[in-house]
Parts: C-alpha cells; structure tokens; sequence
C-alpha cells in the first residue's frame, strides 16, 4: 500500500455496500481491499489507488449506496503510513475466509451424505469428561452452549469462569446419560 490511497465507506446493511462497492469500482480504477463486516450491521468498504481515483471511487460508491441505504461515514486517506498495511492484509484475509465459508454452506456437495444419529445422541455432544479441564476457556463455552437444558443460559455462559463451565457440563451430561 506504499504510496496508495485508502478510501473506506461504511454502510448500513450489505446492499449498500455491495452496490457502493459496484458502482465505485465502475466509476474509477481503484482496487477493492475488501469488505469489514463491523457488527451491529455495520459494512466498511475499502478501496485503494491513486489519491484523486480514490476520492471519485468513495464518493461514486456512497452516492450509490445512499440510493438503497444509509452510509455511516467516509473518509479517503492520501497516502497510507507502512503500519496500515497489516490492518488493510487483515481485513483481506477475512474477506476471504468469509468468502469460502459462506460458499460451502451455501453450495454444500450434494453427495456428501448426512449422518444419521438418534436424537439422544444430538442432544449430547461427544467430549471426554476427564479432558475439560485442558479445554480452553472458549472451547467449554462451545461445549456448554450445545446441551440442551444446561443449567446456565447463554449471557451466563459468556461470563462465566472455567470452573463454573466445567461443573455445569458435567452435571448435565450425567443428567442426560440417565
């Protein structure tokens, strides 16, 4: 990004996004970095180039973009300093992995064959008993959150200790073991 410049919109919602990323890379010959999904519905859009197709390409994408939505912000940043190249790979590499997944789950292999288990086995997630307590504190939180009927609810689970997680799993295996 040496001697680039950065220019990012940030909408609310993936249509604007989408349609602001569409109509600025048609209207000028930047490259799009990619897309920062932020949360709360929050799209940041980013694109990169020579300073004066930058600033055509933001404000072609935000007049597009406020047609279908809203746009939250904009800003276009001459020339990008060394450090900002880590943040604009990051958010390369996220689009990408994001990319793959939403791909596969939305075109899974139609011969892959679903397994066939018993309810009860649904309802039990396999682990190790004796294992939790080299689990990570994040991982008992996945673990946790797929019993059903564990005695914690999910904004507890967010917060709770290892501890906590590890006797609340436990506890609820053997309830449902019987």
């Amino acid at each position: 990004m040496n001697n680039k410049a950065l220019g990012i919109f940030e909408t609310i919602g993936f249509v604007p996004a989408v349609t602001g990323a569409d109509a600025a890379l048609k209207s000028a010959e930047v490259e799009l970095l990619g897309c920062c999904y932020v949360g709360s519905g929050l799209v940041s859009v980013l694109l990169a180039g020579d300073v004066s197709s930058v600033k055509v390409a933001v404000e072609s994408g935000c007049s597009a973009a406020e047609q279908v939505g809203s746009v939250q912000s904009q800003t276009v940043i001459a020339r990008t300093a060394e450090g900002l190249d880590f943040v604009v790979d990051d958010v390369k590499q996220k689009g990408k992995k994001n990319v793959s997944k939403k791909a596969a789950s939305v075109h899974p292999n139609p011969k892959q064959k679903r397994s066939k288990r018993s309810i009860a086995e649904k309802s039990i997630p396999k682990f190790d008993p004796q294992g939790l307590s080299s689990m990570s504190v994040v991982k008992l939180r996945e673990l946790a959150r797929q019993f059903s009927g564990i005695s914690l609810d999910r904004h507890t689970i967010r917060s709770a200790r290892k501890d906590e997680l590890i006797d609340a799993i436990i506890s609820n295996y053997q309830k449902q073991k019987e």
